[in-house]
């Protein structure tokens, strides 16, 4: 892997009769839409990629903290924080299709294995990952490392990736934790590269991207990214990395691009 290069950043627009308040992001090109959640109102938001125009608001999402789509099973997973729930809602009619809630959990980040469709979202007050099966009775949980904010899946979807100031690299077969790799204060988003293998972690404290190898357990780089480093995305690659307000010369937020050469 060549060493990327940022590219300026650019401001993060609104979307249309957005509350401002958005924590998470996903987007559904099946049905040419944008997925948030609305943490202070707990809600989720479904916008028209074409015009921006918001199209639902979904209740019932306490403290909604992330949101990730399944296109092939036509679902849109969103995490409920404050009420230890994970709710998954049809793309097509915006209904609340499934809701699993765990007494005492911290449901935050998520993330869907592509083949089989179980859903996987971290729990951050306890320390583990809740695994949602399609056909399973009970969410089946995985230990993790401490304070898990954020999740990614290996490509094969055998091995999870955890950040929270570490990467932790699990066996989701085994259901433990394989190797841990410090990356930096301040840990929240974390993301992998389908073509490389490697994981990518933004850590808000540092303000940086760390490039990590979790086949060798090493860090490969780290990238200065600018203030409050906030969310990691892969795609068409490229690494694309949110830096929340005060980040852009007049106090917005902005996205920077980083190339990933192979």
């Amino acid at each position: 892997m060549r060493r990327p290069q940022a590219a300026p950043g650019h401001p993060l627009p609104d979307l249309a009769g957005s509350p401002d308040h958005e924590n998470g992001i996903a987007v559904d090109d099946e049905r040419n839409t944008v997925w948030t959640t609305n943490t202070r109102d707990n809600s989720v938001g479904v916008y028209s990629q074409r015009t921006g125009k918001r199209l639902a608001t979904l209740p019932g999402v306490n403290h909604a903290r992330e949101v990730v789509v399944d296109e092939k099973r036509n679902l849109a997973w969103a995490s409920s924080f404050a009420d230890g729930s994970v709710v998954a809602f049809d793309t097509r009619t915006y209904k609340e299709k499934k809701r699993v809630t765990l007494a005492g959990s911290s449901p935050a980040g998520l993330a869907v294995e592509e083949w089989t469709g179980t859903a996987y979202a971290t729990d951050f007050t306890n320390d583990r990952i809740i695994e949602i099966a399609p056909r399973a009775r009970s969410p089946r949980l995985i230990p993790t490392g401490d304070s898990p904010l954020s999740i990614a899946l290996s490509k094969d979807g055998r091995t999870a990736y955890q950040a929270a100031g570490t990467v932790s690299v699990i066996n989701l077969r085994k259901g433990a934790v394989t190797k841990a790799v410090p990356t930096g204060a301040g840990a929240k988003s974390v993301a992998t590269d389908p073509r490389s293998g490697l994981v990518l972690v933004a850590n808000r404290t540092t303000t940086t991207l760390t490039v990590v190898d979790p086949r060798k357990g090493t860090v490969v780089d780290s990238l200065t990214t600018g203030a409050h480093t906030n969310h990691v995305h892969v795609a068409h690659g490229a690494a694309f990395v949110a830096a929340k307000s005060d980040s852009g010369p007049e106090g917005q937020d902005l996205l920077h691009r980083f190339p990933l050469g192979h």
